[in-house]
């Protein structure tokens, strides 16, 4: 890392976590704030480099959505360590943004092993631009859907991704060499918390969760919740309520949100000002402090108290304990070992258990 400047790889301005109490971003520009700038290129924080993909028309002076960045160094360092990087081991890395992890990545295996994709024109030319500026000519940047791996340079000894994913794509479990590794983030839609680190071996990829890192999802993955658009008059009229019998403090406990994420996979959580509420692309729950008001096809409260209990009777397992499987029957979720699945609940309140043989 002392070999790579990071400086090199960050726009002239750039976004950080504000400190004030209301929270959000600042906009930080070299030109009229350079010590803030060069402290942020060299703290261990996360620079936000994009903002809103890129579309100014969209800017709030404050409430901005990132949408690529130059990560936390110490997170950078945690999965190259993670994905057990050497000489000569060649590596897809999904999501180049700045360009500055493909250089770390080609000081350890060599730049012309060095494969990055990045899905954002923009980004992807200024990647290469600043790569072969600070002298990593060798190393490929291409501009593509992650998603898709980049076929030409297969089959790869790791695919890395830095940006996180809710489905692991089949595409990377096919262009990764067998006895090769896959290194991504792993998001849900209740809990985005995972680095998963999966060994590619007849056909599919198994492995367990590793570190506790979040990233910005791939483009592609981005769901957004629907609880404002299902939540009409009229559902709220023909919604089933009943006395709150369980609790609702589980879903601010993150490692019992990590596992109900992987078994509710497209269930969005929020808050509004007196209570929460829980959606999916056909249903949604109400929760005040008395009552819960649920609606659609799924009792989608219900099936997450049972699901937390289950947890609990497990022993209320962590993150670390929990591992996915991926192939062409799909992804399936695991606990402890390979051969343990647990159930996903996709449509209706009764689990569906997603295992094939």
């Amino acid at each position: 890392m002392p070999r790579v400047q990071r400086h090199r790889f960050l726009p002239e301005q750039v976004w950080i976590d504000d400190d004030r109490a209301d929270g959000g971003y600042r906009s930080v520009d070299r030109r009229t704030d350079p010590d803030l700038w060069w402290n942020s290129a060299y703290g261990n924080v996360a620079v936000v480099t994009q903002v809103e993909d890129g579309l100014p028309h969209r800017l709030d002076p404050h409430w901005i959505t990132p949408t690529s960045s130059a990560s936390l160094p110490s997170a950078v360092a945690q999965m190259a360590a993670a994905a057990e990087l050497a000489p000569g081991l060649k590596v897809l890395e999904i999501g180049a943004a700045t360009g500055y992890n493909l250089a770390l990545i080609s000081e350890i295996v060599g730049q012309d092993h060095a494969v990055g994709v990045e899905i954002d024109p923009a980004l992807a030319t200024s990647a290469r631009a600043a790569l072969d500026a600070a002298g990593y000519q060798k190393a490929t940047v291409v501009t593509g859907d992650g998603q898709q791996g980049y076929v030409p340079g297969a089959p790869y000894d790791r695919i890395v991704s830095t940006a996180a994913v809710m489905s692991v794509p089949l595409p990377w479990v096919n262009q990764t060499r067998p006895g090769g590794m896959i290194l991504t983030p792993f998001a849900t839609t209740l809990c985005g918390q995972g680095m998963v680190r999966l060994r590619v071996d007849g056909g599919q990829a198994v492995g367990p969760f590793v570190l506790p890192l979040e990233f910005m999802l791939v483009r592609g993955q981005r769901r957004a919740a629907r609880f404002d658009e299902l939540f009409t008059d009229e559902a709220w009229a023909a919604s089933r309520v009943h006395l709150l019998a369980a609790d609702p403090a589980f879903l601010d406990d993150r490692d019992a949100l990590f596992a109900l994420g992987l078994q509710l996979p497209g269930v969005h959580l929020g808050t509004k000002a007196d209570g929460r509420w829980m959606s999916s692309k056909d249903s949604w729950a109400y929760i005040d402090s008395a009552h819960v008001f649920q609606w659609g096809t799924r009792d989608l409260f219900d099936e997450a108290v049972a699901l937390h209990d289950r947890w609990q009777k497990q022993g209320a397992p962590g993150m670390l304990r929990y591992g996915l499987t991926v192939g062409v029957a799909g992804q399936h979720p695991w606990l402890d070992t390979p051969d343990n699945f647990i159930p996903v609940r996709t449509r209706s309140a009764a689990a569906t258990d997603t295992r094939r043989r």
